[in-house]
């Protein structure tokens, strides 16, 4: 039941545009609940199969020990919101944080919700507009499994839970985070 993804330059445009109002998250949310509303329920459908394929894309060692440095520590929950808040940024964010993970260091962005760069309410936006336009069932079943729920586990080689090691593999992000973590 898997359908198509929706083609990158149209999923980011789409991201972008709704970041736009991302000095509040709540407004951010609305932001692109109002996008999604210009969508056909086919083409939401497509929307959710890409942003589930960028979620999986990012479910990886080197950016779950990023966010383990920038927050301090970072549950399989908390990595989750991680990888959506990253989606939420925009590709000119997402796409050099999968190439090298440290790279975020030189981000000068705001956290999400809680203070943390974490957007856990993003993710549902998407099957909210589709049922106000009478789509059945869950728009995430049209999607490739979610990684991380009961299938293999993250891609590369895991980070260890210790300062030495987090500070040789994330350099940057140890500079800025190590001392004073998010959230």
């Amino acid at each position: 039941m898997t359908a198509s993804a929706m083609p990158a330059d149209q999923f980011w445009q789409i991201i972008e545009r709704a970041a736009r109002s991302d000095h509040d998250p709540d407004a951010h949310v609305e932001a692109l609940r109002v996008v999604l509303r210009e969508l056909c329920p086919e083409e939401i459908i497509s929307f959710e199969v890409a942003f589930r394929r960028y979620l999986n894309q990012a479910y990886n060692w080197d950016l779950w020990g990023a966010a383990y440095v920038v927050h301090g520590g970072c549950s399989d929950d908390g990595f989750e919101y991680f990888r959506r808040w990253l989606i939420s940024r925009g590709r000119e964010v997402y796409e050099p944080a999968l190439a090298d993970p440290d790279s975020l260091a030189q981000l000068e962005v705001r956290p999400g919700p809680d203070g943390a760069w974490e957007f856990e309410e993003i993710y549902y936006v998407a099957n909210q507009v589709f049922e106000e336009k009478g789509g059945e069932c869950d728009v995430r079943d049209y999607s490739e499994p979610e990684a991380g729920l009961d299938g293999p586990g993250p891609s590369g080689e895991p980070f260890k839970d210790d300062d030495e090691h987090l500070c040789r593999r994330y350099p940057n992000l140890w500079r800025r985070f190590g001392a004073e973590p998010l959230g």
